[in-house]
């Protein structure tokens, strides 16, 4: 199982470096396409920005499995354990829920759009909220094995220092 998690994240983190790379590929050959060709490439600006989207989501994913999302918890650590775990359950539950949403959410989108062009690059819009739904699909994976984890174990631990 953690063997194919860990394929799973090495697989997405790929992606994402491909994507920016990508996205620095392109930009730079629109540059110079405009500024010294003076013929600038009309499907470029759509291509940074479904690869800025999927990448929005995938990274999102990533921080959700290794638990990197902004929290503000001093007000939890504070309380006892027995209330801190049921904070952390009710907590893990309600980011389930939430991720089933975009998962639905980006699905319908996807078939809303699949019959919309992009005027540059000629590809269904729904291209646009793929990341959407991929990205929501690996969060709801992670999330339910977050979820699974703060039922049966103690409360997680963040390995973040504490701010003030």
């Amino acid at each position: 199982m953690y063997a194919i998690k860990n394929g799973l994240i090495r697989v997405t983190q790929g992606v994402i470096v491909t994507m920016l790379l990508t996205i620095v590929v392109v930009l730079m050959a629109q540059i110079i396409a405009r500024y010294i060709f003076q013929n600038p490439l009309v499907w470029s600006e759509e291509l940074v920005l479904i690869l800025l989207l999927w990448i929005t989501f995938l990274g999102s994913a990533l921080l959700l499995e290794a638990r990197g999302h902004i929290s503000i918890d001093f007000m939890v650590r504070l309380m006892p354990e027995r209330l801190q775990r049921a904070i952390q359950i009710i907590m893990a539950a309600l980011m389930v829920g939430f991720c089933a949403t975009l998962l639905y959410g980006g699905w319908t989108m996807v078939q809303a759009t699949s019959a919309s062009i992009t005027p540059g690059l000629k590809v269904s819009v729904a291209w646009h909220y793929g990341g959407t739904l991929v990205g929501g699909g690996l969060m709801l994976i992670f999330a339910v094995e977050q979820f699974i984890h703060c039922l049966r174990f103690s409360p997680l631990q963040s390995d973040k220092p504490v701010v003030a």
